[in-house]
């Protein structure tokens, strides 16, 4: 379990290493400045409930920072919903975090085999179970370093086509190329094995290239970037907000 947990990043101890950080208050100054701006509020009535989506949601305890963060800025009712790799994750999310819907469920299969839609998609069946046709937000912290090292620089953009259209608001946390090169040795050392599709990425490249191909493509999907936090994490991870236009 623990050296699956090294090659798609579900680590069952993540809030050990990772606890109580600064994403949390990074993410909501960014949010407050847009919010009151009125630049980011979503188009449905300020007494209805804004609903968010938390990709590679782990053992759900950032989620409920995130839920109750978008519910301080917003003041709205905000319903939550996670989704993780790992169904162990997913059970102790649901038993720590009973406010937050978790589902379980691997993104890069969903939007590599489900792009024009199947009966295999979990968000989709709850999004219609919501009786909703897109999220207001969603976010995903620190994952995509795992999608595009698992499935090669085409599968990562078929898991950016998937957010761009279940989401108004996008919220990105990337992980510069460093650590894509720190991945890819622990990997080797741990299993000997290496990511198949690493060497021939194209999106690739220090001081900010890789995070550049990632975030353009996203404005060519039909998004603008509202805002690029300009503080840094502790790990030396911005965070940037998109708005579908």
């Amino acid at each position: 379990m623990e050296e699956n947990q090294i090659k798609h990043g579900n680590y069952h101890k993540y809030y050990e290493f990772r606890p109580e950080d600064t994403r949390s208050g990074i993410l909501k100054r960014s949010l407050g400045e847009l919010w009151n701006a009125r630049k980011a509020a979503p188009e449905s009535g300020d007494d209805e409930c804004v609903f968010l989506l938390d990709v590679g949601c782990n053992r759900g305890l950032f989620t409920a920072k995130v839920k109750t963060i978008v519910q301080e800025v917003t003041g709205r009712k905000v319903c939550a919903t996670g989704v993780d790799i790992d169904p162990v994750l997913c059970e102790q999310a649901t038993s720590s975090v009973p406010e937050v819907n978790f589902l379980c469920g691997n993104l890069l299969e969903i939007a590599t085999s489900c792009s024009s839609g199947c009966d295999q998609d979990p968000i989709e069946s709850h999004m219609q179970q919501l009786g909703i046709g897109q999220f207001d937000v969603v976010c995903c912290f620190s994952v995509l370093m795992y999608i595009h090292l698992n499935g090669g620089d085409d599968g990562l953009r078929a898991v950016l086509d998937y957010l761009c259209r279940r989401g108004k608001l996008l919220i990105l946390e990337l992980q510069p190329w460093k650590k894509y090169l720190d991945q890819v040795r622990r990997l080797k050392r741990s299993r000997s094995e290496v990511y198949e599709h690493y060497e021939a990425l194209e999106w690739r490249g220090n001081d900010g290239r890789l995070e550049s191909y990632i975030t353009n493509y996203v404005i060519e999907k039909g998004f603008h970037l509202l805002q690029e936090s300009e503080e840094r994490n502790e790990f030396d991870r911005k965070i940037w907000i998109f708005e579908k236009k």
